[in-house]
């Protein structure tokens, strides 16, 4: 009995290939089995279509039947080079756009890191200018209680007394 067991493999339809692979399995034994791959499809724009061409035709072309694409008249040709071109514009216009709406990102991007420098440095200097009124609130506050301190110590101490005469002998 064959692999197949009669029945059709399974496939991708009528534009596909086949051919036979060996398919190897995790116990050791291998198998032949048939593949079937999918022909690339060619595309050829059709008049008025906007997708890009995958046909490169040169203007040599048009000089030389013989060395057109076979089965293709002069206004085909110039259809497919109109085509051509009209792609490659818009590959190009396409390139600008981008690179256009990039810078426009990127500047974006400098102008809300510019934007968050700024707000970060505006918070440090805040922050910077609070730490320093504490700090003269503070330097303040310890002269204050250092002058009091005095005053209170002068006023504890006794008060040198204004220098007394000399004694005199006392005579009788």
């Amino acid at each position: 009995m064959s692999d197949t067991d009669g029945k059709k493999p399974l496939g991708l339809g009528g534009g596909s290939r086949s051919g036979q692979v060996k398919q190897s399995f995790s116990h050791g034994r291998t198998k032949s089995v048939l593949v079937e791959t999918k022909r690339k499809r060619v595309v050829v724009p059709k008049p008025g279509a906007s997708g890009s061409s995958t046909t490169t035709s040169s203007p040599s072309h048009l000089g030389d039947p013989a060395k057109r694409p076979a089965g293709i008249s002069d206004a085909e040709m110039e259809r497919r080079l109109a085509a051509l071109r009209a792609a490659k514009l818009r590959e190009v216009e396409d390139a600008k756009r981008r690179a256009d709406e990039e810078r426009q990102r990127e500047e974006e991007r400098q102008r809300r890191r510019e934007e968050l420098e700024a707000k970060e440095r505006e918070e440090r200097e805040r922050a910077e200018a609070l730490r320093q009124k504490a700090e003269d609130e503070e330097r303040a506050r310890r002269e204050a209680e250092e002058a009091t301190r005095r005053a209170e110590e002068a006023k504890r101490a006794p008060a040198p007394a204004a220098p007394q005469p000399a004694a005199r002998p006392f005579h009788s």
